[in-house]
């Protein structure tokens, strides 16, 4: 692997087939608050380089972001998903959830949660998305129209999952971070689930691009390839 930020990474985008947007925490001296550094990784070349704020806000929630940033605050933590209708869903850590219309506008907020435990993430899959409950030991596939549930895979009680507090997807597979440690996938034809080949230390994030993987952890952010 190859380190490619020795800052937290807090949210990461695909931007073309062969770059991603990383978005890295920067804290300021003067106060308990962060600021953050936008830039591409290019995985054709390895090189990075600096992206705008609204190149990113374009990405993450379409052509209304200067009205959804503004009224969501932190908008770099939330999981987001624009969706058919030019509307964007956003999801926080917390489970928190919030659904703009496609002119901007707050329609409707909440909590997702499953048997009263917080869901996050958002992992788009079609006109579903994949998320965990951590609390559950469960990733579940939700309708994006009105985040009706549609599948779970694991349970509390089930060894499927261990605290399960990350997922993204791509063509093919779901993958699920688990404790820290692990990396599982789930195929989204057959809903098997297998283990990622390698296992990473303090593993935060895992993203997937085409044989490329961005491996986030609690120090910073690493480029892996099949």
């Amino acid at each position: 692997m190859i380190k490619i930020s020795n800052r937290q990474i807090v949210d990461v985008l695909r931007f073309s087939d062969d770059k991603a947007v990383l978005v890295e925490k920067k804290p300021n001296p003067d106060s308990t608050s962060y600021g953050v550094n936008y830039f591409i990784l290019n995985f054709s070349t390895g090189e990075k380089e600096i992206v705008t704020k609204d190149a990113y806000l374009l990405k993450k929630y379409g052509t209304k972001r200067k009205e959804i940033s503004e009224k969501l605050g932190n908008f770099v933590m939330p999981g987001a998903m624009i969706l058919e209708d030019r509307s964007v869903l956003v999801i926080y850590p917390n489970g928190e959830t919030g659904l703009f219309s496609a002119d901007g506008e707050l329609v409707r907020d909440g909590l997702l949660s499953y048997n009263d435990s917080p869901v996050c993430c958002i992992a788009e899959d079609g006109n579903c998305f994949w998320s965990v409950c951590e609390g559950e030991n469960a990733v579940i596939r939700y309708f994006a129209e009105g985040a009706k549930m549609d599948i779970r895979i694991g349970g509390k009680n089930q060894f499927t999952f261990d605290r399960p507090h990350f997922v993204s997807a791509d063509d093919k597979y779901v993958y699920v971070c688990c404790n820290h440690n692990s990396v599982r996938k789930i195929d989204k034809a057959t809903f098997t689930v297998t283990d990622v080949n390698r296992r990473y230390n303090d593993i935060t994030g895992y993203y997937k691009f085409g044989k490329f993987a961005i491996v986030t952890t609690f120090d910073g952010a690493y480029c892996d390839k099949d």
